[in-house]
């Protein structure tokens, strides 16, 4: 943690400012020490040099614990990252220069560690402990923060503080994904934009099936479900693989290990919910945004297929993802 962030955030549920006891420091990092907020007692601990404004109990065995494996675990950076969120966004990395961002759901740091480097402040937090990784990539980026947080109980105070937010993936894993949404308006500037990415609900049977396969495999141990995603990824090799992909999902990437942390995150997850279109523009009108506009977020779509809302027969097939992008006004 870097003294700079106490600048921007207090203590979650009182907005009380925080004071800093640091007990190991090194260079501009404050490796270990407490967060305390004077008027209630709380103190919230910092650890690994990343403030945790969790519980311990929280820390590790949240909802969130299979990301825990997924991020640190699986290895899954790759070249073609910032490319593809350039695609699903519509922006250039230039644009965020001198800019505030949000990564609202930051998981081990894939988009941080081209994002920070290109942004006035960049902020990344997570819930679960994926965090780390983050932090160990980019820390030593100036004007760089991260913090273990839950997006229904921010440490910020209440009023504007970032001109982008990019929540990619996370919304669905949450408990209530609408409720969590409307966190995250207020903390934009006005004209600032909010980027959100979320799965997109299939024909209702598939949906069926697919929770079936789910509810079974992410109950398994952590050896089990790593062991079946890897097993997976051989079906890559059947006879038409993505026309078998609509009734069973698996992943196409062409990088084993990549398509085993595809598959992962397809089945592990505690909380898997999937939208319309239309349901998460509704969350954007109801929060006053304008501009806004759907993104097919697969970042190779063709361009007739980038900007044309889905139609029923694009329902048949499951693990589509869409983005919807708005301008606070």
């Amino acid at each position: 943690m870097k003294k700079a962030l106490l600048k921007y955030i207090c203590s979650p549920g009182t907005g009380n400012p925080l004071e800093l006891e640091a007990d190991e420091v090194r260079g501009e990092e404050i490796i270990s020490g407490q967060l305390i907020d004077r008027r209630t007692g709380n103190q919230y601990p910092i650890i690994g040099g990343i403030p945790r404004f969790i519980t311990p109990e929280e820390m590790r065995g949240n909802y969130t614990s299979s990301f825990d494996e997924e991020w640190l675990k699986f290895n899954w950076l790759r070249d073609e990252d910032s490319r593809e969120f350039e695609a699903i966004t519509d922006k250039r990395l230039p644009d965020f220069k001198n800019k505030a961002v949000l990564d609202a759901g930051c998981g081990g740091g894939r988009v941080a560690r081209f994002l920070a480097e290109r942004s006035g402040l960049y902020i990344g937090i997570d819930y679960s402990i994926a965090c780390e990784k983050a932090y160990a990539l980019c820390s030593h980026l100036p004007n760089t923060h991260f913090m273990q947080a839950d997006l229904n109980n921010l440490p910020f105070p209440s009023g504007p503080l970032v001109d982008f937010i990019f929540c990619y993936g996370v919304l669905h894993h949450t408990p209530e994904p609408a409720l969590t949404f409307r966190n995250l308006p207020p903390l934009l500037r006005g004209g600032g934009e909010l980027y959100v990415m979320v799965y997109r609900k299939p024909f209702f049977m598939l949906g069926m099936s697919d929770h079936f396969f789910r509810g079974v495999i992410n109950k398994m141990p952590f050896r089990l479900q790593d062991s079946i995603s890897g097993l997976m990824t051989g079906l890559q090799r059947l006879p038409w693989p993505s026309f078998w992909k609509r009734f069973f999902w698996f992943s196409l990437q062409k990088n084993a290990e990549y398509a085993k942390f595809c598959n992962y995150d397809w089945y592990t997850p505690q909380y898997h919910f999937e939208f319309r279109v239309e349901e998460v523009m509704d969350w954007f009108q109801k929060s006053g945004f304008e501009g806004i506009k759907y993104i097919n977020a697969w970042p190779y779509a063709p361009p007739g297929e980038k900007y044309r809302l889905p139609r029923f027969k694009d329902s048949f097939r499951l693990g589509q993802i869409l983005g919807v992008i708005g301008r606070k006004s």
